[in-house]
């Protein structure tokens, strides 16, 4: 008995010492920089909040405040971010943040489709439903736009047939360009500055999750980019986050996790009540950070 008592004095010693020493030490936290475009950067949550900021958060948790770099931006294309990664001179810190982060986490590929679709859809809008001098007339497009999704083939909406139309060919070759330039160059120059990073890729959401005839019309090439980011992760060690499949899985109508194009007759009168159109939403960003968090474990 008393050599039980003796062994079981000196494991309970052992045990508070290294109890003593697991609390004493400092968390050191980690280097974490998120890259792409208006998802990473936040827009549409609330004060600019997205999901880098909340994984950052969750970091700072973990292990302890460290350094967040939010080296997002607005528009970003997967050229522009490539570029970056290119540049020899590294001008905007891009290279240094990643060869000195510990996490890293990337959103790219959806301006590859979003820029040149906006852009004419803009001109569609200017030629169509310009009023002079009053402006736009917003009533009357999100009208044919509704009525367009009930009747796509009467001739009333001829010019948003063409608009799709004419965009097929510039969506080919930009999910070319994306996977079999853009893309793989990035994660290669990624991984060649920074071997050893954890890095998390989201797939390319949907954004007209809530527009079924312009859902359906782009949706083969938002998979086709998908396919890319999807393709390479064994290859350079990154884990994808399922941002896509996600969202069309999310189907609460009173928590909307995409803004809604529907809304864009009221966010132009009244932007800070009204969810950013095609941009997460609070829940959209926290359903990707929750998916992010996942992945750690």
């Amino acid at each position: 008995m008393r050599r039980f008592k003796v062994a079981f004095s000196i494991v309970m010693v052992i045990f508070m010492l290294m109890t003593s020493v697991a609390f004493a030490a400092p968390k050191e936290g980690v280097i974490y920089t998120a890259l792409g475009d208006s998802i990473a950067f936040g827009t549409g949550g609330t004060g600019g909040v997205g999901y880098t900021d909340y994984f950052n958060e969750h970091l700072t948790r973990i292990y302890g405040e460290g350094v967040y770099l939010k080296l997002a931006q607005n528009g970003l294309t997967s050229s522009d971010l490539l570029g970056s990664l290119s540049d020899t001179d590294d001008a905007y810190g891009v290279q240094a943040a990643v060869g000195a982060s510990n996490v890293i986490t990337v959103s790219i590929g959806g301006n590859d489709l979003l820029s040149p679709f906006l852009e004419a859809f803009g001109t569609l809008v200017i030629e169509n439903y310009y009023i002079y001098p009053s402006g736009i007339d917003i009533q009357s497009l999100m009208a044919d736009l509704e009525g367009w999704q009930e009747n796509p083939s009467d001739p009333a909406y001829t010019h948003f047939n063409v608009l799709l139309a004419d965009l097929e060919v510039t969506f080919i070759s930009a999910v070319e360009e994306f996977g079999l330039i853009n893309w793989p160059s990035i994660i290669q120059n990624l991984r060649t500055i920074n071997p050893s990073a954890d890095i998390y890729v989201n797939t390319v959401y949907n954004p007209f999750v809530n527009v079924p005839i312009l859902h359906d019309a782009v949706d083969i090439f938002v998979q086709g980019l998908n396919t890319s980011i999807k393709g390479y992760s064994g290859i350079y060690g990154y884990k994808v986050v399922d941002v896509y499949s996600k969202f069309e899985e999310y189907g609460n109508p009173i928590k909307l996790a995409v803004g809604d194009l529907s809304n864009l007759a009221e966010f132009t009168t009244n932007p800070s009540t009204v969810p950013v159109p095609l941009h997460p939403t609070d829940m959209g960003y926290k359903l990707i950070f929750n998916m992010h968090k996942d992945l750690m474990r």
